[in-house]
């Protein structure tokens, strides 16, 4: 929380805001500059894409494992930012779209910025991943959030059914 009535300006409560965040930011041992941002854009792609503390590192570690093997991040949620829609509302041709500089299914590296404001534990979870050879994941129960994790395409490809039964027994 932020004491609005005390400061004088518009600008007076910004700083205050700012300050803050940098303070919490250096608390969780987030390192500075280009360190830091990235940091922030990994932990809010987590955070929108599963929302669940037990899951924000192994994400993250999905990403930093593509990154490293030089594929595209092909996340739903910054596409659906980019376009300032939810997830749910993506075509094909949004997915193909490539003026969507948040468009990673066609734009290789991360996006050119955060996509939501993350919590302390993606944040934390950024900072610290697990080790792992995670390259994919489904959110395979919409109700309880249960994640899983693949290290192969044609292990995604399991997982990704499991989910479409799952949920289509919903519909």
């Amino acid at each position: 929380s932020y004491d609005v009535k005390s400061a004088k300006s518009a600008s007076a409560i910004l700083s205050q805001m700012v300050k803050a965040r940098i303070a919490k930011l250096d608390s969780l041992g987030v390192p500075t500059g280009s360190q830091r941002e990235k940091i922030l854009i990994m932990a809010s792609i987590a955070e929108s894409e599963v929302n669940s503390d037990a899951y924000y590192g192994k994400v993250v570690r999905v990403i930093l494992n593509r990154l490293d093997k030089g594929m595209n991040l092909g996340m739903d949620t910054t596409v659906a930012y980019g376009l300032g829609i939810t997830a749910s509302q993506l075509t094909d041709a949004m997915l193909a779209d490539t003026s969507n500089a948040y468009n990673t299914r066609v734009h290789k590296g991360l996006p050119p910025g955060p996509i939501s404001n993350p919590g302390d534990e993606a944040i934390k979870a950024a900072v610290d991943p697990p080790t792992g050879a995670w390259l994919y994941f489904v959110t395979t129960n919409r109700k309880t959030g249960e994640t899983k994790f693949a290290t192969s395409e044609d292990e995604f490809w399991k997982i990704r059914e499991e989910y479409k039964n799952s949920n289509s027994d919903a519909n």
